[in-house]
């Protein structure tokens, strides 16, 4: 971020003081003379003249120091036209807006002093300006590469936030106030992202706080500087289908897995080696999931419906090998019960835990 301090702030000036006292009383000198005034005013005042003086000068200061200090207020709106290239690992969007500032002061321009915060890379073009109704009309359109942070924790039930911050670079909020332009700030109602819906928006002013002055010699610690904050709210469409195609191939893993305990104990191999091929065909499903789930540190969904479907199939190969060592013992009875308790409760578990997984994140 390139800070210009001091860009539109206002300070008292001395010489500013005295040019405004000499100006006014130009302009009141004539009629003061004409209509005699000055005379009946030293005749019927004992205030002496140097009180006078004193006086006016100052009304000059204070009048000075009052238009000084008033802060130039801009109204700036947002109009989206369009989202795209959503790249969750990259970690980015690419955004186009139109946004305008409107300002009643003559001397100072929003056409360079304004940037997108969190951008790898912003353009603005097609500036244009026009008085109209005593303000200063400003809009120009913006195509803008953003930094996203995608929370895929839920994929494919996630919801993400898109934030637009468009902040003064030059002025900070000693000498600009930013107002959000919320009647007219929206989304282009035909604009369609694939694999989204678009939940809701909102538009508000903001104050950014940064722990330096940029060097500025009048501030201590800290800088505030305005913008106007744009956010929005995303949910993907057609979460079910994409969860579906996710989780298939690994329940049916599991089931395969599951059977071992359908096939008599004393046949060990082939219990294992269903077992066994379950968990490969777990495995499997993982690396293709791998490929379609965004890459990120922590765990999402996906990420843990395999951790608990490769629990589930460790626990039925454990089982099996036990089992088989009663069986092999003489007991073929508790043998079997034990695979009976084993199938039902480990299918009953494995699913009460996959439905509290998904029900916690898609509702």
């Amino acid at each position: 971020m390139v800070h210009h301090k001091s860009g539109h702030r206002k300070a008292i000036n001395i010489v500013d003081v005295f040019l405004q006292f000499f100006i006014s009383l130009s302009i009141l000198y004539p009629y003061f003379v004409k209509e005699k005034l000055i005379f009946t005013i030293l005749k019927l005042s004992s205030i002496p003249m140097h009180k006078i003086f004193l006086f006016t000068l100052l009304l000059g200061i204070v009048n000075n120091t009052y238009a000084n200090t008033q802060k130039d207020s801009v109204k700036v709106g947002v109009f989206i036209t369009n989202l795209y290239d959503f790249n969750l690992a990259d970690g980015s969007y690419i955004t186009e807006f139109w946004t305008w500032s409107l300002f009643r002061n003559d001397s100072i321009s929003f056409k360079e002093s304004q940037e997108i915060t969190k951008s790898k890379k912003t353009q603005f073009s097609n500036f244009y300006h026009q008085k109209k109704a005593g303000y200063n009309w400003e809009q120009k359109k913006c195509t803008a590469i953003l930094i996203q942070d995608w929370d895929v924790r839920s994929f494919p039930f996630d919801h993400q936030k898109l934030t637009i911050n468009i902040e003064d670079a030059m002025a900070d909020t000693t000498s600009v106030v930013y107002i959000a332009d919320i009647s007219n700030s929206k989304i282009n109602k035909s604009l369609e992202i694939e694999g989204w819906a678009i939940d809701s928006f909102h538009v508000q002013s903001d104050n950014v706080l940064y722990n330096t002055t940029y060097g500025d010699p009048e501030l201590r610690g800290e800088s505030v500087y305005p913008s106007v904050k744009t956010t929005i709210y995303l949910e993907r469409t057609h979460c079910w289908l994409t969860f579906t195609k996710l989780v298939t191939g690994l329940y049916v893993a599991f089931l395969i897995a599951l059977l071992v305990f359908k096939i008599m104990p004393h046949e060990t191999e082939s219990r294992i080696g269903l077992a066994v091929g379950g968990l490969f065909a777990a495995v499997g499903n993982k690396y293709i999931a791998e490929n379609i789930v965004p890459t990120t540190t922590q765990n999402t969904l996906i990420d843990n419906i395999h951790n608990v479907t490769f629990a589930a199939i460790l626990l039925i190969v454990a089982l099996t090998i036990y089992n088989s060592a009663l069986f092999h013992h003489e007991k073929q009875s508790k043998s079997i019960r034990i695979d009976n308790i084993g199938f039902w409760s480990i299918l009953c578990v494995y699913f009460a835990i996959n439905g509290w997984m998904v029900y916690s994140v898609a509702f």
